[in-house]
C-alpha cells in the first residue's frame, strides 16, 4: 500500500540527480522566467533547491544560523506553529465538527420522535422516515462529491469550501423549520450537496498545505474533530431536551466558524502553481511554513514534482535533460487541456491511479461495513430495547458518553499514525474491532432482562470504539487524501468520499429495516425479544 510521501519521493527522482551547477542554472532561470525578482531572493531559492534536491546533506549547503534552525527543528516542532498552517488546519477542524455535529444530532433528534411534527408515524412511514434520515449522505455521495471538483478546478480551494459552508449554514436553518416531510427531504437533500463537497474539499486542503513531516498528524485533524463534532452533538442533545429543531439548528455553529476562517486563510500552493500563480503560491507558502527558506525550498520542490509527473504521463520515449523538461512547463499545458470528464477517464485507465483508488475503495469500505456508524446512528434506538427502563435521559447520558469516548480514543492515532504508518494500525484496529462487536452482538442475543447486564455491553462497545478510533476511523481519509497522484487527487478524493457517504446512506436507510427483518423467525415471544434478537444479527453481520 504505497502512499503519497512514496509517489512524491520517485517524482523528485530527476531532481536529485541534478549536478549542482545544472540545477543553479535551472533555478535562475526559473526565477527570471517568473519575475520573482520582487518576490524572493535569489540566493534564498537557490538554497531551497539544494535543500530539497539532498535534504540529509543539509549541513554543508552553507546555511545562515537561522535558517539552520528552521530547517533542523521542523521535524520537533508541532506542524501548526506557522500561522498560516495553523489557520488551515482551523478550517480543517471547522470543516470536520460540521460533519460530525450533523451526524450526532440526527441521531439524537430521534429521541423525540421528529418525524411526528412532519406528519409522518411509525411503523408505517418507517421507510420514509429512512430515506429522510439517508438523503444528506446519498445527497452528498451522488452530488456533493462530484460538484467540488469543477468548484476547486475553477476557482480554487477556499472558495469552494466556502460554497459548500453556506450549503451547510442556510440548509442546516431550513431543516429546523420544516412543517412537512417533503420540505425536509429537500433541504436534507441539498444539505447533502454542501456535506459532500466540504468533505472532498478539506481533506485535500490540508494534505497540500502541511509539510511532508506532519502531514499525516495535520490529516488526522479530520477524523479527531469530526469525533469532536460528534460529541458535541450529544451535548447538544443533552442539553436540548423535548425539541428536535434547536437541536438539528444547533449545527449552524461551526458552520459559521467556517466561514470566516476560509477568508484568512492562504490558499493551496498546489492549486496556485498548477495555475502558474507562483509569486501567490511563494507568499501562501511563507504563511504556510513560517521562514523564507522552507517556502523556497517546498515552491522549487512542488514545481518540480508537478513537472516530472506530467512527464510520466506523456510517457515520453526519450529521457530529455530535466532542464528542458523544466523550461516547458510541461504540467501547466497539460493540466490546461483536461476537463472533469477527463480527469475522471485518467482515474479509472491509468495503473497507478486505478491502485490508488483500489486502495481507497478498500479502506473506504472497511470503515462503513465495521459497525461504526450502526452504533453512532442508531444508538438510541438499539440502547431502547436493552432492558432499560426509563431509558431517555441514561440513553442521552450513553450517547454523550459514546462521543466523548470516540473522540478522546483518536489522540492514540494522532501519535503514531507518523511513526508507526497506516497498515499496521489498521491491522490492529480492525483485529479489535472484530472481538468487541462479537461481544456486543452477543449481549442483544440475551433474552432474559435480568441476564443481559447493560455495563458489560457498555464496556464492549468501548472497547470497540477504542479499537475503531486508532485505524478505521481515522485511516481511511487520511489515506485517499494522499495515495492519489498530484494530477487527479481533487477527483480521486471525490471518489473516496462518494463511495464513503454511499455506503453511510445506504447504512442510514436499512439498518431499521433490517433490524426488524433480522429479528423474525427468531426467539419467538415479545415484540422486544424479536427486536433484540434482530439488532444481535445485525451486529453479527458487520462483525
Amino acid at each position: 500500500m504505497s502512499t503519497d510521501e512514496d509517489n512524491e519521493s520517485r517524482s523528485a527522482i530527476p531532481l536529485s540527480r541534478q549536478k549542482i551547477e545544472d540545477l543553479e542554472r535551472d533555478v535562475r532561470q526559473f526565477w527570471e522566467r517568473l519575475e520573482l525578482q520582487n518576490t524572493v531572493r535569489i540566493e534564498t531559492l537557490i538554497k531551497g533547491a539544494k535543500i530539497a534536491k539532498d535534504p540529509p546533506n543539509v549541513a554543508l549547503i552553507g546555511l545562515s544560523g537561522p535558517e539552520r534552525q528552521a530547517i533542523f527543528s521542523e521535524k520537533r516542532q508541532l506542524p501548526w506553529q506557522a500561522r498560516g498552517l495553523l489557520v488551515t488546519v482551523m478550517v480543517t477542524a471547522c470543516a470536520a465538527i460540521t460533519q460530525g455535529w450533523q451526524q450526532s444530532t440526527i441521531n439524537g433528534s430521534a429521541l423525540f420522535s421528529w418525524w411526528e411534527s412532519v406528519g409522518l408515524q411509525k411503523p408505517k412511514d418507517e421507510l420514509l422516515i429512512g430515506v429522510i434520515n439517508a438523503a444528506p449522505w446519498l445527497s452528498a455521495s451522488l452530488v456533493g462529491t462530484w460538484l467540488s471538483d469543477p468548484l476547486q478546478d475553477r476557482y480554487g480551494r477556499r472558495p469552494a469550501l466556502f460554497v459548500a459552508a453556506l450549503f451547510c449554514v442556510f440548509l442546516v436553518i431550513g431543516t429546523a423549520q420544516c412543517n412537512h416531510w417533503k420540505t425536509l427531504l429537500v433541504c436534507r437533500c441539498l444539505l447533502g450537496v454542501g456535506i459532500g463537497s466540504k468533505a472532498s474539499i478539506a481533506p485535500v486542503f490540508a494534505a497540500e498545505a502541511a509539510p511532508d513531516e506532519h502531514r499525516g498528524r495535520v490529516l488526522m485533524m479530520w477524523q479527531l474533530f469530526d469525533t469532536f463534532g460528534i460529541f458535541l452533538g450529544f451535548l447538544c442533545a443533552f442539553l436540548v431536551r423535548g425539541d428536535w429543531r434547536i437541536l438539528l439548528a444547533t449545527a449552524i455553529i461551526p458552520a459559521i466558524v467556517l466561514l470566516f476562517l476560509v477568508f484568512i486563510c492562504p490558499e493551496s500552493p498546489r492549486f496556485l502553481i498548477q495555475k502558474h500563480r507562483y509569486v501567490e503560491a511563494y507568499k501562501s507558502l511563507l504563511e504556510l511554513r513560517g521562514t523564507e527558506i522552507q517556502a523556497a525550498r517546498d515552491l522549487y520542490n512542488i514545481h518540480s514534482q508537478l513537472q516530472v509527473e506530467a512527464t510520466k504521463i506523456w510517457k515520453s520515449p526519450n529521457e530529455r535533460l530535466w532542464s528542458e523538461q523544466e523550461n516547458r512547463y510541461i504540467y501547466q499545458r497539460w493540466i490546461s487541456k483536461r476537463n472533469f470528464f477527463s480527469r475522471m477517464w485518467y482515474l479509472f485507465t491509468d495503473p497507478r491511479s486505478r491502485r490508488a483508488c483500489m486502495v481507497a475503495l478498500i479502506v473506504m469500505l472497511s470503515q462503513q461495513l465495521c459497525g461504526m456508524n450502526v452504533l453512532a446512528f442508531y444508538s438510541s434506538d438499539l440502547i431502547k430495547s436493552s432492558g432499560m427502563t426509563d431509558f431517555t435521559p441514561r440513553i442521552e447520558s450513553y450517547n454523550l458518553g459514546f462521543g466523548l469516548a470516540n473522540f478522546l480514543f483518536t489522540f492514540p492515532a494522532f501519535f503514531f499514525i507518523d511513526s508507526s504508518g497506516r497498515r499496521p494500525l489498521l491491522l490492529v484496529s480492525f483485529s479489535g474491532m472484530l472481538c468487541s462487536l462479537a461481544a456486543v452482538a452477543g449481549f442483544f442475543k440475551l433474552t432474559d432482562p435480568e441476564t443481559r447486564l447493560i455495563l458489560v455491553a457498555i464496556i464492549s462497545i468501548a472497547v470497540f470504539v477504542f479499537f475503531y478510533s486508532i485505524g478505521a476511523g481515522p485511516i481511511p481519509f487520511t489515506l485517499s487524501a494522499e495515495v492519489f497522484p498530484l494530477h487527479v487527487r481533487d477527483v480521486g478524493m471525490s471518489f473516496s468520499v462518494m463511495i464513503n457517504f454511499l455506503f453511510l446512506g445506504l447504512l442510514v436507510f436499512a439498518v431499521p429495516s433490517l433490524t426488524t427483518k433480522f429479528g423474525h423467525g427468531n426467539v419467538c415471544g415479545e415484540a422486544s425479544e424479536n427486536l433484540c434478537n434482530g439488532q444481535a444479527n445485525l451486529l453479527g453481520f458487520f462483525t
